[in-house]
């Protein structure tokens, strides 16, 4: 492991983001983007299936805002190894780091299990949300924020 970690951070993109100048406050910029697309379809998502915002059906909210928080997954994704390829023997060993890791993964595994399940596209079709798709709302929206918070945890471990 600590050869590839050694690889990735001797790569050309980690040096160019260690170098002064805008590459690596662009790349950040980039993964604060992604997070708060995740983070705002994400949790308006849920709020939906919880019962919020009722005046507007699933069926026009739901795949628009889960099409935008997998898109935010993805840019967070690329631009978080991005960021990671510039220390990544010290974020490697950073338990804050470790646990976004986790819950960023739960959060992930979460988010497909909605799609996956075939309650999603029955809800979808009746407005009607069935327990099921509830408690992974609320899964949800404990676990993207506590991926947020470990996230900026990191600098401080």
């Amino acid at each position: 492991m600590e050869g590839v970690l050694q690889a990735l951070s001797d790569s050309s993109i980690a040096a160019a983001l260690r170098r002064p100048g805008a590459a690596y406050p662009l790349v950040n910029a980039a993964h604060i983007f992604s997070l708060a697309l995740l983070v705002g379809s994400v949790t308006t998502l849920d709020l939906r299936l919880l019962g919020l915002f009722r005046a507007y059906p699933l069926r026009a909210m739901g795949p628009p805002l889960s099409r935008m928080a997998a898109v935010g997954v993805f840019c967070a994704l690329v631009s978080g190894f991005l960021l990671f390829s510039v220390r990544p023997d010290e974020y490697a060993g950073n338990p804050a780091f470790r646990t976004k890791l986790v819950l960023v993964a739960v959060g992930i595994v979460n988010g497909l299990s909605v799609w996956t399940l075939p309650h999603w596209p029955r809800a979808l079709a009746s407005d009607n949300v069935p327990m099921a798709l509830k408690l992974s709302a609320l899964f949800s929206l404990l676990i993207w924020p506590a991926a947020l918070v470990a996230g900026r945890w990191i600098a401080f471990v």
